[in-house]
C-alpha cells in the first residue's frame, strides 16, 4: 500500500473518532442539565407557631357530645367472661319425660346392620314379609 492511501485511512478515523467523541460529549451535558435540574428543591418555610388554637373550642364540643352518651357495660362484661371462660355454660336440659320415637328393637336392628362382627338382620316388612 501507498503511503498516501494510509494517511487518508487514518484522517478518516480520526474525524470519525471526533464525531463520535463530540456525540458523547453531548449526550453527557443533557445528563447533567438533567441532574441539575432535579437538584433544586423547594423547602417548607412555613411558620405553623402562628396558627390559631382551637384546643378549648374543641375540648367544650366533646364535652357537650360526651353529655348525651349512656354507655352499659354489662353485656361487655357478660361477654368477655363468657370468651374467657370464666363462666360456666348453662347445660341444656335434656327433658327425660319426653319418650323416644324409636324402640330398644329398632336400636338392636341398627346395630346389627351397620357392624362388621354381628350376625346380619333380616328386615321384615309390616306384613312379615322380606
Amino acid at each position: 500500500m501507498s503511503l498516501n492511501l494510509l494517511k487518508r485511512e487514518l484522517e478518516k478515523d480520526v474525524l470519525e473518532f471526533d464525531e463520535s467523541k463530540v456525540k458523547h460529549e453531548v449526550k453527557l451535558t443533557k445528563k447533567r442539565k438533567k441532574e441539575k435540574k432535579t437538584a433544586n428543591s423547594v423547602f417548607n418555610d412555613t411558620d405553623y407557631t402562628k396558627e390559631d388554637d382551637f384546643t378549648k373550642q374543641c375540648l367544650r364540643n366533646i364535652g357537650l357530645l360526651d353529655g348525651n352518651v349512656s354507655v352499659a357495660s354489662d353485656k361487655i362484661v357478660k361477654y368477655n367472661h363468657k370468651v374467657k371462660r370464666q363462666v360456666k355454660p348453662e347445660v341444656a336440659r335434656s327433658n327425660a319425660a319426653e319418650p323416644s320415637i324409636f324402640t330398644d328393637e329398632d336400636f338392636e336392628v341398627v346395630n346389627k346392620l351397620h357392624f362388621v362382627n354381628s350376625k346380619k338382620a333380616v328386615i321384615l316388612d309390616e306384613t312379615g314379609k322380606l
